[in-house]
């Protein structure tokens, strides 16, 4: 039985080994949030995805700021998709006349939260997300970031900007 345990153990830091931290840039990605009271609760996410070049990984932590276009005193929750919203009947189209700006959208299956966002009368929160969807996000190089608000705006819309976004990847095996 030692012999077992040992050569688990040996494997185990011998796999450990193999495995390397990296981290690489990703877009920024906007999503805008009108004061509509029917969308609380449901998370907002931008219309068009965060792309990028697909990288294998084992494990992401995604840093970097959400920034605000007018100081807030509020807290967002912050999920992650895979899924295009628009293919999913279960989200709303929300119009800026007839140009499709985001997605609100009920809380799913397909809805990870990944982390939180706090504005304390500023512009600027800082963010560390983590979840299975950025990590198959960033494999699929394909990724909808989106904001709930369970709180009312100070005006009719807000802009959010998902910036400076670093992805910490562990790849290897």
């Amino acid at each position: 039985m030692k012999r077992v345990l040992s050569a688990i153990l040996g494997l185990s830091l011998l796999l450990a080994a193999c495995s390397v931290s990296v981290t690489v840039p990703l877009p920024d990605q906007k999503v805008t949030v009108a004061a509509v009271g029917d969308t609380f609760g449901q998370v907002i996410y931008p219309a068009q995805a965060m792309e990028f070049p697909g990288v294998r990984v084992k494990n992401v932590e995604i840093s970097g700021t959400l920034e605000a276009n007018q100081p807030l005193r509020l807290t967002l929750d912050l999920y992650a998709r895979l899924k295009n919203p628009a293919e999913d009947r279960s989200c709303t189209a929300l119009l800026d006349f007839a140009t499709v700006y985001a997605y609100a959208c009920p809380v799913g299956p397909d809805d990870e939260k990944v982390g939180s966002a706090t504005f304390t009368l500023s512009q600027r929160a800082s963010l560390t997300l983590r979840g299975g969807n950025l990590t198959r996000g960033v494999q699929e190089g394909r990724l909808w970031l989106g904001v709930q608000l369970n709180q009312t705006l100070p005006t009719a819309q807000v802009e959010f900007a998902f910036k400076n976004l670093k992805a910490t990847l562990i790849v290897g095996f």
